[in-house]
């Protein structure tokens, strides 16, 4: 569907009448309690440009700035962005950031505060995850109010701050009418070349995906014979083979002497010149050395799930990508040098097919080579369970049982240990006097500390001291261990795993023959303590909760 030629320019070939593309034009003037943005209603306005030229425009052209109605603008946006060829998202008012993180504030905002900001707003970072749907067709334009007021709560900045940029999105940055002007006069206009409109700016800069030519509307007519244009450089009396010689010899110098400085002179002189296009690839080479890696990945045309891949594989092979989820961030650019460092190649932080296969290949091999050393882990540790079963719990007495499970909680006889355990208890029960066996049942009834330290505290022996003194042990511990089950529980709550990940969890488990209950999607006390086995067979923390690199491990297995 997305059909991109890149060289040194870039055009968007689809047919108007074929295309599926979608704009989301956000510009808002007034504000309820901070202040009004000059020009920010015209942004909005300039939308309707778009819709002749293909798109479908969602945004706050109708005058209808507030939350409820920007954010649903927002997603019926979305809904339709799988479908776009082109997308272009427009963004015009106040901004706020918090360092990594940057919103549009919508008009009935109050002043934002850390935790409640997203509430009123548009993320700026899931307008960027949207347009990286398709990469090289893709413009963010935000316009800035240009003000030296204060408009942030604590923990928070105005402005946009620093954006981490998907492949393939080409991200605008300016004042408000800059940006109203990119849009109306180029973005929206067929032919209109937006990387030629922003270096012509004085107010526009670029960043991300910067080719050396980006149409987002193609002109669809033949070029008729090109009229002269007047330029800096035409002085009255001048042949047009004149201008020509002049154009060629400043072009000579320009490749002579190889600094920005000399094309950027070059095109100030002749924006319009043969060599135009040349000049700007070559400029922007000099200002990214790794445009053409950029490039060239650009290129693969990569689909999230490749992305996320490429990053499952760098975390099996021990690379912190600092998440899976297709967007190559400056975790996974990390990860990608630090592999290319270890292996002898350029640490560009880009990818190649050839580096792609690479990875591929050596997880694969580490993959098989961790499952081998689990699997004699647990072998291992199931001749030692059996051992150490034979030497306490299959005594059969309390002690020994009690013994086994504080060694193997999730051991093979766990279950039959605990059985005879409850057996013992109950005997024990039988046979106690009758006020001996009610404060017992006062003390399970409460089942904390302080009841168990009471009963061991009473006059006399009681039937039932062994197993208050070893729940109390028991309490004890799980009162230790407490701040670690929190972070654990923490740290998987942010993976935010679907049903599907956490069923491909469960049968990778199962697959194994660790007993992790019904393959369902959730996790329970079966699931913990399959995945405490799974933890402990690769010398992974065996807390029972998942963390990165046990669902890295996991899953590389099971997307082979």
């Amino acid at each position: 569907m997305r059909q991109l030629l890149l060289s040194s320019v870039l055009f968007c070939a689809a047919s108007l009448a074929q295309a599926q593309d979608a704009a989301l034009i956000v510009g808002i003037t007034d504000y309820a309690a901070l202040p009004d943005v000059t020009g920010g209603i015209e942004v909005a306005q300039a939308g309707a440009a778009l819709n002749t030229a293909g798109f479908r425009v969602f945004g706050s052209g109708n005058g209808a700035t507030d939350s409820t109605a920007v954010q649903g603008q927002g997603n019926a946006f979305a809904a339709l962005s799988p479908d776009a060829d082109r997308m272009v998202v427009v963004l015009a008012g106040q901004f706020v950031n918090d360092g990594t993180r940057s919103w549009l504030l919508t008009a009935d905002s109050p002043q934002p505060a850390p935790f409640t900001v997203g509430q009123r707003s548009l993320s700026v970072e899931t307008a960027m995850m949207l347009l990286a749907q398709t990469p090289g067709s893709a413009v963010l334009v935000l316009g800035e109010q240009d003000s030296d007021a204060d408009i942030a709560g604590p923990g928070l900045l105005s402005g946009i701050g620093d954006l981490t940029i998907p492949s393939g999105v080409t991200v605008v940055r300016g004042d408000v009418a800059a940006a109203r002007n990119l849009l109306r006069d180029v973005i929206a206009v067929p032919g209109g070349d937006v990387i030629a409109a922003v270096r012509k700016s004085k107010s526009l800069t670029a960043s991300g995906f910067v080719p050396g030519r980006l149409v987002l509307v193609p002109s669809g007519q033949t070029p008729s014979a090109p009229v002269p244009q007047a330029t800096n450089d035409v002085v009255t009396g001048v042949t047009a083979d004149l201008a020509t010689m002049f154009e060629g010899s400043a072009w000579e110098q320009a490749r002579k002497t190889d600094t920005q400085a000399s094309y950027a002179a070059y095109l100030d002189r002749f924006p319009n010149g043969a060599n135009a296009g040349d000049a700007v690839a070559r400029l922007q080479a000099l200002r990214d050395p790794n445009l053409a890696l950029k490039q060239a990945e650009d290129d693969l045309k990569l689909p999230v799930e490749a992305r996320r891949a490429v990053q499952r594989n760098l975390q099996v092979l021990g690379f912190d990508t600092r998440g899976i989820d297709g967007i190559f961030g400056p975790g996974t650019r990390g990860a990608i040098k630090t592999w290319q460092g270890q292996n002898n190649t350029a640490q560009t932080g880009y990818l190649t097919a050839d580096t792609i296969g690479l990875i591929n290949d050596q997880a694969a091999r580490r993959a098989a080579e961790l499952e081998l050393q689990a699997e004699q882990r647990r072998a291992a540790n199931r001749a030692a369970d059996r051992t150490d079963w034979e030497r306490t719990g299959a005594t059969g007495t309390a002690a020994g049982l009690r013994e086994y499970l504080e060694k193997h909680p999730d051991g093979q006889f766990a279950p039959q240990a605990i059985a005879a355990l409850q057996q013992i208890q109950a005997q024990t029960r039988n046979t106690a006097q009758a006020e001996d066996r009610a404060s017992w049942d006062r003390a399970r009834q409460a089942d904390n500390a302080a009841a168990y330290k009471a009963y061991l505290d009473r006059p006399g022996d009681g039937a039932f001291e062994a197993e208050a003194q070893a729940r109390l042990a028991d309490l004890t511990a799980q009162n230790g261990r407490q701040a670690e089950q929190a972070a654990a529980a923490a740290t998987e709550r942010q993976l935010a795993l679907d049903p599907i990940s956490l069923r491909l969890v469960e049968s990778r488990l199962q697959q194994l023959g660790l007993q992790p209950g019904a393959v369902d999607g959730r996790i329970d006390n079966d699931t913990r303590g399959a995945i405490r086995r799974y933890q402990r067979d690769r010398q992974l923390t065996a807390s029972g909760y998942l963390d990165q690199a046990t669902v890295s491990q996991m899953l590389t297995d099971a997307f082979r």
